[in-house]
């Protein structure tokens, strides 16, 4: 008997349905084709989820190990994703846009297919824009906020 009840860990427990036909992308090089898988949910992290090996449980994407894959997890493919769309979906305090030069920017919202949505600074006829469109993202990540409970 395990230990966990059969509970998934904290990170992969689905909050946000992914809309069809989004899928996780992994290659060797971003610009290049690669392989993808469905994601069927987004973690309260903003992580996506997709089938394990065994295709009976939602894993983070971002553990290839997990889903059986041997190429680097590089990101939702967004070459034919929807675009930003509402209705948004406030997300939990502490989750973060991590740029390549190290900077951080908070993410405040979901949109309706679980993706990270920012405010946009650099923009003054866009007020929000999708984390994964910015093109020096490295990742979308979570801080503990110091006196906030952590996520569900």
């Amino acid at each position: 008997m395990s230990d966990d009840n059969g509970e998934m860990p904290r990170g992969v427990w689905p909050a946000v349905a992914a809309p069809p036909g989004l899928c996780a992308k992994y290659a060797d090089d971003p610009c290049k084709p690669g392989l993808t898988t469905p994601i069927y949910a987004f973690s309260g992290e903003g992580r996506p989820l997709v089938l394990n090996l065994g295709g009976k449980l939602l894993v983070r994407a971002d553990r290839p190990e997990m889903v059986g894959v041997l190429l680097p997890y590089v990101g939702i493919d967004v070459q034919f994703g929807p675009p930003l769309a509402g209705p948004f979906t406030p997300a939990p305090a502490g989750l973060v846009a991590v740029f390549d030069d190290g900077r951080e920017r908070p993410v405040l919202f979901y949109d309706v297919h679980g993706r990270a949505v920012l405010m946009n600074p650099d923009d003054p006829t866009c007020d929000l824009v999708l984390a994964e469109t910015i093109a020096d993202l490295k990742q979308v990540d979570f801080r503990q906020v110091p006196g906030e409970p952590a996520p569900d």
